[in-house]
């Protein structure tokens, strides 16, 4: 993006802003959570389009939010966070007067990715298409404000302006003199002012918006996914997830096997946080499947409450199988889950998918707690034993790997220990100690199992001490349905050090939506089912007060 003109930047830097710190009640219009409406400058946007993230409400409001926060700490936070950000956005765009932006600007603001390599030749690199679709309140002042934008800007850059017409629209762009000078080209259509990093992505915008069939409006797939977001919001992206991940990558679309995946989130706003909802298309199973259960998992009640990750559901096995035939191997989806597991895979040593996933029929849940003393990470599986035992297939693979296994009381409880003889010296003598590498029990119907005595003994000891019993898990989850698979929560603040020392591309990530993660307390997901071959979930983010 290294071309991407400024003016870009600056109205993607208020998108930003505005998703970020609208977190508690903002005006008469965002009270319900947001609008009903879905963006229009879809029209424009090419189908093949790999993203596209639309701003559904005016990003001059910010303003207006400090004063709906319930303290003064709360509005400074925010103050200093917009008027940093502004700052430095009019000093990309070299606007000297805001109220220029401020006089015509709508109440939508569209960025696309359209094309991955606008000449398809990666010999010569590779130059990303993007459009900026900006609403607008006054056409006459948009027209005005570029005018007198472009021509500010060649002055300041010596590039030579020229206007021109295409299928009987205006253009406006720049001839620079050098390459290293950013291109921009703009028009304005009715209540649309467009901008394009390349004068052949506004041509394309121009023929999409006259041409049905071209565009992401009229594309089936993008309608049916859309059709199953009813919710109000203040924002919604469109992902082509094959596409998205190329362009994350800097790769190229693999040339075989097509893989048509879809993916639209949209983001409303609550006085808790921000709520998310999704909708995945292409996805191959089932075309219409329930959610599984009416009440959270019953398995969170052994999972600690302090617990700063926790995953649960229902039928492990049906999930994988699901994943494995459902994703196309070369699917970033599919890759993406694949990826995750390798880590505590291999700490485990273990192969999920044939020593774990095949006996988890039931109800399951899996959590990462933080070791008080060692600073490490424990973990805990439950399992809901509906006849084949997790713990039994354990023990086997223990003593094929030379561990101990045997009993032991333990908070008037019997447990199996998994543990392994090491030779210690103290004061020049040595001494056998005994490592416990992992222990287990049952209670009730349900398998616990865990790398940590501590972990079990606390568990055994204070059983009301559990993530269903948990007051923050419990209003985070008020507010997302009632039907659900499980959920997936972690605590990204705590949580956050480990995962970047995993995955070093979530550092990246991090710097790209800073003022997100700066923000986040912790994320929430919840899978509703899939309807008419649609997969929709839910996902909460709980932001820092």
């Amino acid at each position: 993006m290294k071309k991407f003109l400024p003016i870009v930047v600056a109205f993607v830097l208020i998108a930003i802003t505005a998703l970020v710190f609208i977190n508690q009640t903002f005006n008469n219009y965002l009270a319900s959570g947001g609008v009903k409406k879905n963006p229009d400058s879809t029209i424009f946007i090419s189908r093949q389009s790999p993203f596209m993230v639309s701003l559904l409400v005016n990003p001059e409001k910010i303003n207006l939010l400090p004063n709906f926060l319930p303290t003064k700490s709360d509005q400074k936070k925010v103050l200093q966070a917009v008027e940093q950000i502004r700052t430095k956005l009019l000093n990309k765009v070299k606007i000297d007067d805001p109220e220029a932006l401020k006089d015509w600007l709508g109440d939508e603001i569209t960025l696309a990715v359209t094309s991955l390599d606008l000449d398809h030749n990666r010999d010569n690199g590779v130059q990303t298409g993007y459009l900026l679709v900006v609403k607008n309140n006054n056409p006459s002042l948009a027209r005005e404000f570029l005018r007198d934008y472009y021509a500010k800007q060649a002055v300041s850059t010596e590039a030579k302006l020229i206007f021109d017409t295409y299928q009987g629209v205006n253009l406006i762009y720049q001839k620079p003199k050098t390459a290293d000078i950013p291109q921009v080209a703009a028009a304005v259509i009715a209540n649309y002012t467009l901008f394009a990093n390349d004068l052949l992505v506004l041509k394309d915008a121009i023929n999409n918006a006259q041409a049905i069939n071209l565009n992401l409006s009229h594309y089936q797939p993008y309608g049916r996914a859309l059709e199953t977001i009813t919710q109000p919001k203040v924002s919604l992206a469109y992902l082509n997830l094959p596409a998205t991940s190329a362009w994350i990558t800097s790769q190229p679309l693999p040339e075989n096997q097509p893989i048509e995946q879809n993916l639209i989130i949209s983001l409303a706003v609550s006085e808790n946080g921000l709520i998310a909802h999704s909708a995945l298309s292409g996805v191959t199973g089932n075309e219409n499947q329930p959610p599984a259960l009416n009440h959270p998992p019953s398995a969170l009640q052994y999972i600690p409450d302090d617990s700063i990750f926790a995953t649960s559901g229902v039928n492990l096995q049906g999930l994988w199988a699901l994943i494995k035939q459902g994703l196309p191997e070369n699917s970033p989806l599919q890759q993406l889950i694949t990826q995750s597991l390798k880590p505590l895979q291999s700490s485990l040593n273990l192969n999920f998918a044939e020593d774990v996933f095949p006996l988890v029929t039931g109800e399951y849940g899996l959590s990462l707690s933080i070791d008080k003393m060692t600073q490490e990470l424990d973990w805990l599986f439950v399992n809901e034993n509906l006849g084949q035992s997790l713990g039994e297939n354990f023990d086997l693979i223990a003593q094929n790997r030379g561990l101990s296994v045997g009993k032991l009381p333990l908070e008037n409880t019997t447990i199996t220990a998994w543990t392994k003889l090491v030779t210690t010296a103290e004061n020049n003598f040595a001494k056998l100690e005994a490592q416990v590498k992992g222990v287990h029990t049952q209670k009730d119907t349900y398998e616990i199992i865990t790398n940590s005595v501590d972990t079990l003994s606390d568990l055994l000891a204070e059983p009301e001490k559990n993530l269903l019993n948990n007051e923050i898990f419990k209003e985070t989850i008020a507010d997302m349905p009632v039907e659900n698979n499980g959920y997936f929560y972690l605590q990204w603040q705590e949580i956050e050090p480990y995962l970047i020392k995993e995955f070093p591309i979530l550092k990246v990530a991090k710097l790209s939506f800073k003022p997100l993660f700066d923000n986040l307390k912790s994320l929430t997901i919840t899978s509703e089912g899939t309807e008419n071959g649609v997969t929709q979930a839910t996902i909460f983010l709980d932001l820092l007060k």
